[in-house]
């Protein structure tokens, strides 16, 4: 059976190219590895004898929400039956990802409830917790984590993320779409670490950008459902 890890990178090149050395270390030869550079500044520069190493470049910056989707059209046209997502920076660590290609045996969809084992800014914190509070409550669901980009797809919810429009922080809209539809899930609980290097991009301005752009997903969400 062929797994897909997909890797998405936006100047985070030195950090991936850390995360794809772990990887090297702690991981089996089981799935191949898909990486997507957004328009970083500077292309990524990583050999691999062990696995098999796709690298694709945008010239421009377009978003994650665009990354997935186009390394889920990627995965489906290769025939991939279990998708992973990783972040670039380093936070997820590497020894998971066999957890969570194994958790695709038995459900549809797999992902990360994540225990922050260092101290988070006060905005980035207060925006999940105000997203997981939101989603409960109107759809009564009861997820602690919508954000975590550790996630883990069968070929099925791929046909169906496939069909849609991702927006710029798709992760929640991700459960949100895949719950809608019956499939099955495990929750995997992962340490979150520290970033290698450099700062988060959830700065002032995007932690308000995040908030924005999710609370008018979900109001989306709500009119056109009961448009049906």
């Amino acid at each position: 059976m062929k797994n897909l890890l997909f890797i998405p990178c936006f100047n985070d090149i030195k950090n991936c190219e850390k995360v794809l050395s772990e990887i090297h270390n702690v991981c089996k030869n089981n799935f191949d590895i898909l990486i997507i550079n957004d328009g970083s500044k500077g292309k990524i520069n990583f050999k691999s004898n062990i696995f098999n190493l796709k690298i694709i470049n945008l010239k421009n910056n377009y978003g994650v929400g665009f990354s997935i989707k186009m390394a889920i059209n990627y995965a489906l046209a290769n025939n991939y039956k279990k998708f992973c997502r990783i972040d670039s920076d380093g936070e997820h660590d590497p020894k998971y990802i066999e957890d969570f290609f194994k958790e695709l045996n038995n459900t549809d969809f797999s992902i990360g409830k994540r225990k922050i084992v260092h101290k988070e800014r006060i905005l980035k914190t207060m925006s999940k917790k105000t997203i997981n509070y939101l989603i409960n409550k109107l759809f009564n669901l009861s997820f602690e984590d919508y954000n975590c980009g550790m996630m883990g797809l069968g070929q099925n919810p791929m046909q169906i993320i496939k069909k849609g429009y991702l927006i710029s922080y798709p992760e929640p809209q991700i459960i949100m779409e895949l719950c809608n539809k019956k499939f099955t899930y495990s929750v995997i609980p992962i340490n979150q670490r520290k970033r290698y290097f450099g700062d988060s991009s959830i700065n002032f301005f995007r932690g308000v950008d995040f908030i924005l752009v999710t609370f008018f997903f979900i109001l989306n969400y709500i009119l056109n459902r009961k448009n049906d």
